[in-house]
């Protein structure tokens, strides 16, 4: 029996360069940190050729079926596009979660593609690099499932670390962003990570973004040149360890990215935002497409208490997290016993 496991998000600039609408015209870049949350693989090989899949998330039980049977269905549909497209014929268990609820904006939908494309390639005895498997990761997504997402978060839970990802329409780079483990560790406490209480289904709000970004609203392109401008300035400034403008970045993205659709905030967020604001962060977001899921705040130690008591007064929850180095790994729990 294995277990794989890989890594969410947090996008802190340049989110929604990463479309291809976008980045194939324009050429895209985001900056974006794994994080020690996680969705979860546990497999188990069967002695037919049938296929039984469980998500404790959405608690839907996909009932064996065998290969030539297998039709998706919500909550198990990224298994079977996998298994589909990947061509395994080994009957297999599959029982899948998240330490993060769907729709909150961490990007847990591709964590757990990319955790399925890791594992069951190991399984064919295929060698995929991180670039492949964050490629076919996508294609599923986007592709086979028709889901309207941009790229990062596939390569973020593929490659693992604190990255600056420059997109463009015939090659995705990433590089490492490398900090002092004193700057590192001053920018992780910095953050702080609240969830909101709702989620929602990103497809609804990026379905508006892409469809502004294909006709060219003047408005839309306009904010999404912008957040790619500050993405590569936050590149700029954390490679010279300089903490001091990220807030401001932060904050200055936020108020473009609200500019993509009228989905993508409200009057709750809204409200949310303005009073982390006055209680002492520097800067914030919403980590994924908008209308729900998490908030991110950048704000200095002796200001944080007050925006943790204030976020806890408006019913937000506290996330604790740290920066996790690392992406998709297998475990295999025989090693255990």
């Amino acid at each position: 029996m294995y277990v794989g496991i890989s890594p969410v998000r947090i996008s802190l600039a340049g989110g929604g360069t990463d479309m291809p609408e976008y980045y194939e015209k324009y050429g895209g870049s985001v900056v974006s940190s794994s994080i020690s949350l996680f969705t979860y693989l546990m497999i188990k090989s069967r002695n037919d050729n049938a296929f039984q899949a469980f998500s404790t998330d959405f608690k839907i039980h996909h009932y064996k079926t065998n290969f030539e049977k297998l039709k998706a269905k919500s909550g198990t549909e990224i298994v079977v596009s996998v298994i589909k497209h990947l061509d395994f014929k080994k009957g297999t268990d599959f029982i899948i979660g998240s330490d993060v609820q769907p729709g909150s904006g961490l990007g847990a939908s591709s964590s757990l593609t990319v955790n399925l494309v890791n594992v069951i390639s190991k399984l064919q005895k295929k060698h995929f690099s991180q670039k492949t498997i964050a490629e076919k990761a996508f294609f599923v997504e986007r592709n086979i499932l028709s889901h309207p997402i941009g790229k990062q978060d596939d390569y973020i839970a593929s490659f693992g670390g604190l990255n600056y990802i420059k997109f463009t329409k015939n090659n995705t780079t990433v590089t490492p962003i490398h900090l002092k483990k004193s700057k590192s560790e001053e920018l992780q406490n910095n953050l702080l990570l609240f969830f909101i209480g709702t989620t929602r289904k990103s497809s609804s709000v990026l379905s508006k973004q892409l469809t502004k970004t294909k006709n060219l609203n003047p408005t839309t392109i306009d904010s999404l040149h912008k957040v790619n401008d500050l993405s590569k300035e936050l590149f700029e400034v954390l490679k010279k360890s300089d903490l001091t403008q990220v807030g401001r970045i932060l904050n200055d993205g936020w108020s473009e990215k609200k500019k993509f659709t009228s989905q993508v905030s409200n009057p709750k967020i809204d409200k949310i935002y303005e009073n982390a604001i006055k209680k002492g962060a520097s800067g914030g977001k919403l980590t994924g497409a908008g209308a729900g899921g998490h908030m991110l705040f950048y704000c200095e130690k002796e200001k944080q208490n007050a925006v943790k008591n204030e976020m806890k007064r408006l019913g937000l929850k506290h996330i604790d997290f740290n920066f996790y180095k690392n992406g998709p790994k297998i475990l295999n729990l025989y090693d255990f016993i």
